[in-house]
């Protein structure tokens, strides 16, 4: 679908570009802005947030966008910030300088580090508790006029990215003119109506929701980095809270929804080529339902899901391939194992989806590294608990 965006580029100049997808919008604003091919480039929002291919899909006609090379594009070192922060406080007294220092020295696990840490957020921001746009409007600053609350712009933020992995797998499904009751279709509308019963997964960033099991961060809003694929646990501190501040909530930005299974290499093309089969009214779509759009909680085991996306920091998303696969017995109702008993026969229309839930997918897992890895989110502008 051919959409018009308003580009900023270097040097603040402003011009239309119309594009039907991600390559040829970059290749316009090369041809615009005089960047040569071999120039990385990056593509934001207003308030930074980056836009990749798959975020593109699911930008408005109008939206208005910034170019900028790639070795221009300045991020916030809090590294440093906190370096300076800790230097200044403790310059003239090197003893207690010295013991800080150790404590950040300390395993994940250390309660000393954690506490400095702690203590460290709380006093840098007053204005986590803050919830409204007039109470902190600096937190909205470049934000649609329309959030009135922290909460609103993260639920959207959160459902933001279920739409663009549903767009993703409608547009790989539905490549080709297919008749309306197509297994392919019949898969779509299912998944639009276990996302709108969800409500697209919003919950997941909002820490108003009332239930621990429908967000991923407290009741303050700091969230922790589930760590690699691989892997149980953040091999590091990485925490952050965008309630926070602006600047917090553009580097949240950044981090990822990691699918332990990968959607693009495993699950779509495991579900194409299954509803594209003589069983395709056989396919389990609660499944690969949970494998796109299901975060991998542990308290949801008991339930039977499939979960199987993880939050993490953005050196913690690993972008190799992952040995994790779909599962060849729950890819079909009547290949269920034991385990989960028999299962009736299943229509792909989705309101006659009738399957008990298959255990969750497991992938091995490795004991990652405990050495504390200086996050540049999660020491100055996150409260972490």
């Amino acid at each position: 679908m051919t959409r018009h965006f308003v580009v900023i580029g270097p040097a603040q100049r402003k011009c239309g570009v119309v594009a039907a997808n991600y390559r040829e919008f970059l290749k316009k604003c090369r041809k615009k802005f005089n960047l040569k091919k071999h120039e990385a480039i990056i593509v934001t929002l207003d308030d930074r947030t980056e836009v990749d291919k798959e975020y593109f899909r699911v930008l408005v006609n109008g939206t208005e966008l910034f170019i900028s090379k790639a070795k221009d594009f300045e991020t916030v070192d809090y590294i440093h910030q906190l370096a300076s922060f800790l230097h200044a406080c403790l310059d003239r007294q090197p003893q207690l300088h010295n013991k800080v220092m150790s404590y950040l020295q300390e395993p994940v696990s250390s309660k000393h580090a954690a506490t400095l840490l702690e203590v460290i957020a709380k006093n840098t921001y007053d204005s986590i508790a803050q919830t409204s746009k007039d109470n902190d409007p600096e937190w909205f600053k470049g934000l649609d006029t329309r959030f009135k609350t922290k909460e609103a712009v993260m639920r959207n933020s959160a459902e933001t990215r279920m739409r663009s992995y549903l767009q993703h797998t409608e547009g790989e499904l539905l490549a080709k003119n297919l008749p309306p009751d197509s297994p392919q279709k019949n898969a779509i509308l299912f998944f639009k109506e276990k996302l709108h019963k969800s409500k697209y997964n919003a919950s997941y960033f909002d820490r108003s929701a009332v239930l621990e099991t429908e967000r991923l961060c407290d009741s303050q809003g700091t969230f922790e980095c589930e760590g690699p694929y691989n892997q149980p646990k953040c091999p590091g501190i990485h925490y952050i809270n965008p309630y926070a501040s602006r600047e917090a909530r553009i580097v949240f930005s950044t981090w990822n929804f990691d699918h332990v299974i990968e959607k693009s290499r495993s699950i779509i093309p495991e579900l194409k080529a299954a509803l594209s089969g003589q069983r395709a009214s056989s396919v389990n779509l609660p499944y690969f339902y949970d494998l796109l759009f299901l975060h991998k909680n542990p308290s949801r085991a008991a339930l039977k899901t499939n979960g199987n996306l993880k939050l993490v920091h953005i050196a913690c998303h690993v972008k190799k391939p992952h040995e994790c696969k779909c599962k060849s017995e729950k890819i079909f109702l009547d290949q269920h194992n034991e385990k989960d008993g028999p299962s009736p026969q299943q229509d792909t229309k989705p309101k006659q989806q009738r399957v008990k839930r298959p255990q969750p997918n497991s992938c091995t897992s490795q004991e990652g590294s405990k050495k504390l890895h200086r996050s540049i989110d999660c020491w100055v502008q996150n409260d972490y608990r």
